[in-house]
């Protein structure tokens, strides 16, 4: 196959759920199918035990013998001595990848400072089977390594002509770091992580045989996750059908955790300062994708960082979008929509000045004043007719100026007043969709209003509707 290779929020948004930024009318989407069990716990047995340690980072595959294994990194522990790190591999073995609470097998690999390793350094192991050999690749603090075993369960470093274990990195002080490996078209490709200029960024190199690298490439950087030093942590790519693949970009761990699932045709962009390849997000962290006998497994930790849990996982087609709350195509719902002060040009328009990207024909947008002008200085406020919130998430179509005190989307409830939710944009006319959790607010009516008291530039605010969350039935 021949491909071409291109090198806030309000206190109750949440930022997690439903979203589908393919240009695909209803695209796959992963979602968990059925409950979760755990197979590996938090081992104290071990000489580097404390109270702090957690299991994290992970690698799970079968070995030539067919039980399962799973080795993790634990980090907080008494590894490294005083001026190392604190992390080395644990392992776990399983007769079945259905079983629960595997058996420990003890610490299975520590760094060697004596072949460059940094002490205490390991981090993120992953394993492939190529042939009769299988290959772990891993971090060493600063360096991308990598190790082999006959047995898949003991395995011996690959010693580099300068006498280190180092293959690649992206520099000093980057914790170059958490591997993943899929072969694409006869060609390896390692995504990986790292901090130039402490900013977080997901990276990938090509080789044809696993000893020689290309260069560096960035495929995920920035967007709405952000690009602070630990926000595109734990890359893993699948391609679910032939020439499309899914990466998914581990945010935060523990009980906050939260997991971005995008997916392109170009294995090397997913995305940069562009959320328009955007499929999901989910509360779990660095989850692990098996396919085994046909059926997909998801591997994840624990919110309580104390084990490694695995679910079956299926994907989905779905659609963009749920069903509209309002039909901004309708005459009938637009007309539910009143100008109630403000030299507004009108209430909705179908404007194609800009890039909205809107779902619908018509939208709200308070600087359109037609004949693809616009006018920042128009001030007003504008207001739905009051609905009751059935679901426990929406999602709403906003863009515009950011500008949160002056221009922006409300959702309240009618009753009380209270905001549900303040949204603005990111002064970027193309519709970002944003879920908001109702959950508190389930049987209870409200209403939308739209305020733009802002006259300098960007001083606008555009709404392209309010949507039912198309991902609430599979939110695990």
């Amino acid at each position: 196959m021949k491909r071409t290779v291109v090198f806030s929020m309000f206190l109750f948004v949440l930022s997690v759920g439903g979203y589908a930024g393919t240009s695909d009318e209803r695209a796959l989407v992963p979602v968990i199918d059925g409950g979760w069990w755990e197979v590996a716990g938090n081992p104290m047995n071990h000489k580097y035990a404390t109270e702090r340690q957690q299991p994290v980072d992970f690698a799970v595959w079968q070995a030539a013998d067919g039980t399962w294994q799973l080795w993790s990194c634990i980090r907080h522990t008494k590894a490294g001595g005083e001026n190392g790190k604190t992390r080395f591999f644990y392992g776990w073995e399983g007769k079945s990848l259905t079983d629960t609470n595997w058996k420990p097998l003890g610490i299975a690999m520590e760094a060697d400072p004596s072949l460059g390793e940094t002490p205490g350094g390991l981090q993120a192991p992953h394993v492939i089977k190529v042939g009769d050999t299988f290959h772990m690749f891993y971090g060493d603090y600063a360096n991308i390594c990598h190790a082999t075993s006959k047995n898949g369960k003991n395995f011996k470093r690959i010693i580099q002509p300068n006498g280190k274990t180092g293959i690649f990195t992206e520099g000093p002080g980057c914790i170059t770091r958490d591997p993943m490996l899929i072969r694409i078209d006869g060609l390896w490709y390692c995504y990986y992580t790292a901090l130039p200029g402490g900013r977080g960024y997901g990276f990938c190199r090509t080789s044809p045989d696993l000893e020689t690298w290309s260069h560096s490439c960035v495929v995920s950087y920035g967007g709405k996750v952000g690009s602070d030093r630990f926000q595109n942590e734990c890359p893993h790519v699948v391609e679910v059908e032939p020439g499309l693949f899914y990466y998914f970009r581990n945010q935060f761990y523990g009980k906050q955790a939260l997991n971005w699932v995008y997916r392109s045709d170009n294995p090397l962009n997913f995305g940069i300062d562009d959320d328009s390849k955007l499929v999901r997000s989910w509360r779990l962290a660095a989850p692990e994708i098996i396919l085994y006998e046909g059926r997909y497994y998801i591997a994840a930790l624990k919110d309580t960082l104390d084990g490694i849990k695995i679910a079956r996982m299926k994907w989905v087609r779905l659609p963009e979008l749920g069903k509209p709350v309002f039909d901004f195509d309708s005459v009938l719902d637009r007309k539910r929509w009143t100008l109630k002060s403000g030299n507004l040009a009108s209430v909705f328009t179908n404007s194609k000045r800009s890039n909205f990207e809107a779902k619908s024909e018509y939208f709200i947008g308070t600087a359109e004043i037609g004949r693809g002008k616009f006018d920042d200085g128009r001030t007003g406020m504008i207001e739905s007719l009051i609905f009751a919130i059935e679901k426990e998430s929406y999602i709403l179509l906003v863009s515009g100026g950011n500008d949160r005190r002056n221009a922006y989307v409300a959702l309240i409830e009618a009753e009380t007043g209270k905001q549900i939710a303040r949204l603005t944009g990111k002064k970027d006319n193309a519709f970002e969709k944003v879920v908001v959790d109702c959950a508190a607010s389930k049987g209870k009516r409200a209403f939308i209003r739209i305020v733009d008291q802002a006259t300098t530039p960007w001083g606008h605010i555009n709404f392209g509707g309010i949507y039912e969350d198309h991902l609430a039935p599979y939110n695990n």
